[in-house]
């Protein structure tokens, strides 16, 4: 019995080992088919990558060549669009000079008439067509301003000055035809021999605007108050008035060309200007280094303008 069962030990490990090798074959047998069969899904995933960025290649150049042309053409109209400008602000040029000519001489002549004249009704004309020349002299002098703008070629001069001494020169005119139209003007806070280093004339042009402006919008009875004071470095003015006012909203669109406030129903005021004074006003600030603004708390509650300005 001992003498079988030596004998059966090693037979029975024999056929256990080779039992092993088997298994073992056929593991590597699955597992080299497992790693080609995902070796071979590798293969096809990389061939599928390479093909996709072929086609976004492909796609990126023609994008390329579409956004090169694109560019071409926006600079094309670049240049087309330059070449109009200044073709416009030759021809504004022109217009200004042809109108203002003959606009001198029938001022001129009207002022004469008017000094001869015994008849008040006819003095009453003449003094008319008076303003209204001096009306087109205004819209006449805005187109200017507006070509010299757009051309870049608006430019202001740093010469020093007395502000007090600005404003009084302007305030004559102002006070005259708010006195035509029953429209209080105050003054406040203009502090003396206050020296700046600025244009002179375009500052009180801007200022001009500014009242003028008021006036405009205000109804008679109202009330228009201008006031300038020291603010460290700068030196600021504020034009206050009981006019129509305008939407909070508005404050800044008013000072872009051509743009009339919404609360402004009044077609007859529409036509008194073309809504330039401002931006012509916000560019001259613009190029003295300086700041320009408006505040209403809406319509009918009146506004107040204001810019300021560096002292030197």
């Amino acid at each position: 019995m001992e003498f079988v069962f030596i004998i059966f030990i090693p037979l029975l490990l024999l056929l256990l080992a080779g039992g092993f090798i088997v298994v073992m074959q056929a593991s590597g047998f699955v597992q080299s088919s497992y790693m080609n069969r995902k070796q071979r899904v590798s293969n096809m995933l990389i061939q599928e990558y390479i093909k996709g960025l072929g086609v976004a290649q492909n796609q990126i150049y023609q994008r390329s060549r579409q956004l090169e042309s694109a560019s071409l053409q926006l600079a094309l109209s670049n240049q087309q669009l330059e070449q109009l400008n200044e073709m416009k602000s030759k021809f504004l040029s022109m217009v200004v000079h042809d109108i203002r000519t003959p606009l001198a001489s029938i001022k001129g002549f009207t002022g004469l008439l008017a000094k001869q004249m015994q008849d008040k009704k006819q003095t009453e004309y003449l003094n008319y067509v008076s303003g209204s020349v001096e009306h087109m002299n205004r819209l006449i002098s805005d187109l200017t301003d507006l070509a010299m703008i757009e051309s870049g070629k608006l430019k202001v001069e740093k010469k020093e000055f007395i502000f007090a001494g600005m404003i009084r020169e302007i305030l004559p005119g102002i006070l005259m035809k708010a006195g035509e139209k029953g429209v209080e003007v105050k003054t406040a806070e203009i502090p003396e021999n206050l020296r700046v280093t600025g244009d002179k004339f375009r500052l009180s042009q801007v200022v001009l605007n500014l009242l003028n402006n008021s006036l405009k919008f205000t109804p008679p009875g109202g009330k228009i108050e201008i006031r300038t004071k020291s603010e460290g470095r700068f030196i600021g003015v504020y034009v206050k008035d009981t006019g129509i006012g305008m939407d909070p909203g508005e404050t800044k669109k008013i000072f872009a060309k051509f743009y009339q406030a919404k609360s402004l129903k009044d077609e007859a005021l529409k036509k008194q200007g073309w809504g330039l004074g401002l931006a012509i006003a916000n560019e001259i600030i613009r190029l003295h280094k300086g700041q320009i603004g408006a505040q209403s708390q809406g319509p009918g509650k009146g506004s107040t303008f204001w810019f300021k300005i560096p002292i030197k």
